[in-house]
């Protein structure tokens, strides 16, 4: 039987990774799916906390598990646009389903980098890639979105 975390290294390990994962996991899911699928890596984190604190990235190790679960649980009606906002601000009216036709791992990119301010590092590390992985999908969804939109950079 695996041996059980210490309660407060568990509950310092918690309040670093999740609200981090639970960022990066809604640019895959509503705010309940990546709440729920952020919660199923914590459980996982708990219950077999011998393997993971010996990793070198945990939180990537548990992002990975938790979208893999988040999938898994995907209702198939809901629309690829919903990001978890409640009340979104106004936006280009065809930016959503442009988002949605991104690939997961740029529309993370934008989310995290574009969205939430976060560095290309941190999102690299978060999801445990090369932040020059990060900064290609970006540079690729940006250009995307970009062309789709009909937007055009004065250089």
């Amino acid at each position: 039987m695996a041996r059980p975390p210490e309660p407060a290294a568990f509950v310092d390990f918690a309040r670093r990774v999740e609200p981090r994962l639970r960022y990066a996991l809604a640019g895959c899911f509503n705010n309940d799916q990546a709440r729920d699928a952020t919660q199923e890596a914590l459980v996982y984190a708990w219950k077999h906390w011998d393997k993971v604190e010996g990793l070198a990235n945990p939180g990537g190790y548990l992002y990975t598990l938790a979208k893999r679960w988040g999938w898994r649980q995907r209702k198939r009606s809901m629309p690829l646009h919903e990001f978890g906002i409640e009340d979104p601000p106004p936006v280009e009216p065809g930016l959503p389903q442009a988002l949605g036709r991104l690939s997961t791992m740029q529309r993370q990119a934008v989310y995290l980098v574009e969205g939430l301010g976060m560095t290309q590092q941190e999102v690299a590390d978060l999801l445990g890639v090369s932040r020059t992985t990060v900064q290609t999908h970006l540079e690729r969804a940006l250009n995307h979105l970009r062309k789709e939109l009909g937007v055009t950079i004065d250089e």
